[in-house]
């Protein structure tokens, strides 16, 4: 027997266009959820988006750049706007340089401290200011095992995932200490291809 009161999810995926991101969407989409999708590439996510909408959910397509964190903050309220509150918020957009440190430049280590950092806080306030109010939602870090130890020609993006460690570690002693009813959790990935 169905539950008439029982809202539809909604979920918002950073990097949704592609890899990870775009496997999330495909996930939360079997399970039905309403799906906000955020990514840089219009075709990537116009393509999650036909997914979705083929598993019977509706799907927004949020074309932006997560290292600007007033376009993350007003695709936060557009999609309560359009799908309803933010159940769940999946920071997973990345960014990463192939170099050794010596041969890194200081705009690459600053573009992917933007994004791969920065863009996660900036999802996590969005989030934080709309599921605090409500006392419920639940944010995911999509980490990498990067953040415990870092590898030769990745130390951008090692520093960055450390970044997001430290922030989740913070964040999440906060939530504790307040008795908050907002869960965090970071998912630390191998590699992957």
């Amino acid at each position: 027997m169905s539950n008439p009161t029982k809202r539809t999810e909604v979920v918002v995926i950073t990097g949704a266009s592609a890899g990870v991101g775009r496997a999330t969407v495909r996930e939360f989409a079997r399970r039905g959820a309403h799906v906000a999708l955020i990514a840089r590439g219009r075709d990537g996510l116009e393509g999650a988006r036909r997914e979705v909408e083929r598993m019977g959910g509706r799907a927004l397509v949020l074309p932006l750049d997560v290292a600007d964190a007033d376009a993350v903050e007003q695709a936060a309220e557009v999609t309560e706007q359009e799908l309803g509150p933010i159940d769940v918020w999946v920071n997973n957009a990345m960014l990463s340089v192939f170099s050794p440190v010596i041969k890194t430049r200081p705009e690459e280590y600053r573009r992917v401290t933007e994004v791969t950092y920065l863009g996660y806080v900036y999802g996590t306030l969005a989030a934080l200011k709309r599921m605090q109010p409500r006392d419920r939602g639940c944010i995911v870090q999509v980490g990498s095992a990067l953040a415990y130890r870092g590898i030769p020609l990745q130390s951008a993006y090692c520093a960055a995932k450390h970044a997001v460690q430290g922030f989740m570690d913070s964040l999440h002693a906060e939530l504790i200490h307040d008795g908050s009813g907002v869960r965090v959790t970071m998912v630390q990935l191998p590699a992957v291809n």
